[in-house]
Parts: C-alpha cells; sequence; structure tokens
C-alpha cells in the first residue's frame, strides 16, 4: 500500500513544480524578461511543461477508481458533495486572496495576463465550478482543472452508481477512455468537457483496477494498445505522457515499505501539490509587482527570482494546505455529517 503512494506522491510532486514553471515562464515582467534573452529555453518550458498535467488527470482517475471501485453506491450525491467539499473551501480562500493582490497590484503592473475585476456572475460560475462552461475569464490560473476534476469524478461516480457491477464498470470506463483518445480528444472545441480528458483519467482508472483479476489487467493493456493506435492516428504528447504515466502506474516496482526522510518529505509535499497548485499564481502576481517597482532589467536576475518564487511557492503550499486546507475541510465534513444525520433522522 505504501509503496503505490509513493509512486503516486513522487508523480504528484513532480507534475506541480512542472505546473509552477509552465505558469513563471508564462506570466509576468520576469517571464518576458528571460524569454528576450533566452526564447529556445523559455519557449520549450512554456511548451512542455504544461503537459505533465496529464499526470495530474491519471493520478486523479487511478485513486478515484480506488475509492468508489467494488463498491455500491445508494447515494452518489453523497460522493459527489464529499469531492466538493474537497476541492472547493482552499480553492474560494485562494481566489479570494489572488483577488485581493491582483486588485493591489493592476496599478503597478500593465498586463493583459491579469485577470479583470470579478464580476458577482464570474464570482457565483467559480463557485459552481462552471466558469469555463460559462465563458467567463478565469479568477486565476489553473481554474479549469479544478472544473474538470471535478466533471470526471461525477461522471466517475453516475457511471458507478447506474451500473453496479464492476465488470461493467470497467468495460464502460474502458468504452468511455477509447472513444476520448480516438475521437473525443481531437476535438479542441470540447476542451472544456470532461469527455475530452477521459482518456487519461480512464487510464488511470483502469490502472487502479488491473491487479484486481486478469481480465481486468487485459483490460488496461488492450487499452493501452488502443492508446499506440490513437498515438499513431494522431501524436499528441499529452496522451503519450498520460500513457507512460498510466503504464508506470501497472508495472511500477516494488520497493521498501519503511519510512525514509526523503519518503516524509515527498509525501508532505504531494499532500500540499493542490494547495501549492492553486496558491502559486498570486506569488507571480505578488514579485512582479516588486519587478516593476525595482531597477532589476538582466535576465539572470530575473531567473534567480522564478527559483526564489519557485521555493515560495512550495512553502505556501505546504502551509496553506497545513494550516488552512486541511482544517477547512475537517470541519466541513464534520458539519456535513451533522447535517446529513439531522435529513435521515
Amino acid at each position: 500500500m505504501f509503496q503505490r503512494s509513493f509512486t503516486v506522491d513522487i508523480f504528484k510532486v513532480i507534475a506541480a513544480q512542472l505546473i509552477v514553471w509552465h505558469h513563471l515562464c508564462a506570466y509576468g515582467p520576469m517571464a518576458q524578461t528571460m524569454r528576450t534573452a533566452w526564447p529556445v529555453l523559455i519557449e520549450g518550458i512554456y511548451d512542455h511543461a504544461r503537459i505533465a498535467v496529464q499526470v495530474f488527470l491519471v493520478v486523479s482517475g487511478f485513486l478515484a477508481a480506488q475509492s468508489v471501485g467494488g463498491r455500491t453506491l445508494s447515494h452518489p450525491l453523497t460522493s459527489i458533495f464529499k469531492r466538493y467539499v474537497r476541492l472547493v473551501p482552499i480553492y474560494l480562500l485562494v481566489l479570494m486572496l489572488i483577488s485581493l493582490v491582483v486588485a493591489l497590484a493592476r496599478p503597478v503592473i500593465d498586463g493583459d495576463w491579469l485577470p479583470d475585476a470579478p464580476t458577482l456572475g464570474q464570482v457565483g460560475a467559480h463557485v459552481l465550478l462552471l466558469s469555463a462552461l460559462l465563458d467567463y475569464p478565469a479568477l486565476s490560473s489553473g481554474v479549469w482543472y479544478v472544473a474538470i476534476d471535478f466533471q470526471l469524478y461525477v461522471l466517475l461516480v453516475l457511471m458507478t452508481f447506474a451500473l453496479r457491477s464492476t465488470r461493467a464498470l470497467s468495460w464502460c470506463v474502458a468504452a468511455l477512455c477509447a472513444a476520448s483518445m480516438l475521437w473525443l480528444n481531437r476535438i479542441p472545441a470540447l476542451d472544456n468537457w470532461a469527455l475530452y480528458f477521459f482518456g487519461a483519467y480512464g487510464l488511470g482508472a483502469l490502472a487502479a483496477w488491473a491487479k484486481r483479476s486478469r481480465a481486468d489487467a487485459a483490460l488496461f493493456w488492450g487499452l493501452a494498445a488502443l492508446a499506440v493506435l490513437a498515438l499513431w492516428l494522431e501524436y499528441r504528447s499529452r496522451l503519450s505522457l498520460a500513457l507512460a504515466t498510466a503504464v508506470w502506474l501497472v508495472i511500477r516496482p516494488k520497493g521498501s515499505p519503511h519510512w525514509t526522510p526523503t519518503k516524509r518529505v515527498v509525501h508532505r509535499m504531494a499532500n500540499s501539490a493542490y494547495a501549492q497548485f492553486l496558491t502559486h499564481f498570486g506569488l507571480i502576481v505578488v514579485f512582479s509587482v516588486m519587478w516593476n517597482s525595482s531597477q532589476f532589467t538582466s535576465a539572470s536576475t530575473a531567473l534567480g527570482l522564478c527559483v526564489f518564487i519557485w521555493l515560495c511557492s512550495i512553502g505556501l503550499g505546504l502551509f496553506m494546505h497545513e494550516k488552512a486546507e486541511v482544517p477547512m475541510h475537517h470541519w466541513l465534513s464534520h458539519q456535513s455529517k451533522l447535517m446529513f444525520l439531522r435529513l435521515t433522522n
């Protein structure tokens, strides 16, 4: 059990750092300065680091499948609500803080990368995780991923509830995964919908079930072969990374079950990866204000500052996870249980 968790932890930590660097090379005056000096390097990081989100999608499918696979869901809305409570409170808190920081920074920073002041409709759409579907501009980077993750989980839970059979569920997930890889993922207009990303998510789910039986293992490897066919039809680096991640989750070597200092550090960073993912854009805004208010101009200084922002994002992610995300989640979970008990009595 621990080795599986450590493998997932490694993936989450690496993917989170790559996403942070993707945004460091995308937003702010430091990114512009570095791009002027090292255009090939910065564009390369920008173009390639962003596909790390596929690792998050596979891992999310892997963990979600473990939580719902093999269980009969009598109340799917309860599972969906629990997922919402897991994702949204820290997400809304961070959006509120980032909106405040952006409002203070707007007079100092001249750039279209800063979100505009939020409207009431925009706030409501973010609360419901519908901003992209309703065509509202995002209030921060990464907002779209939170919505897609929630859509994918809802889809998996509803399939689990409707089918009530592990075999039927495996085949349904496989069919939807195949449709996404071969067809839906090739339609850019669908990139605000769960079905566009279900290829990666489904591969993760099937990887989680691959060791339940020989039939599930055969189904996973059949989908892996189909993914190769999909790549032959139209190569997509995002799909190739998702496939490699899912395959590694299935064939990963067994390691020592004992805790080590390195494993403890990785475990804490993995737990805080979501908070780091949400909060790092705010740091980019804060340090962009500092850059514009200073006399800094060199690319090497910009790179050094970006390294410092990255390290700060790790620390801020740990702080927000342990001091805000976990306490909020525990309190809301407790209150939700009390509410459901009142409603059922």
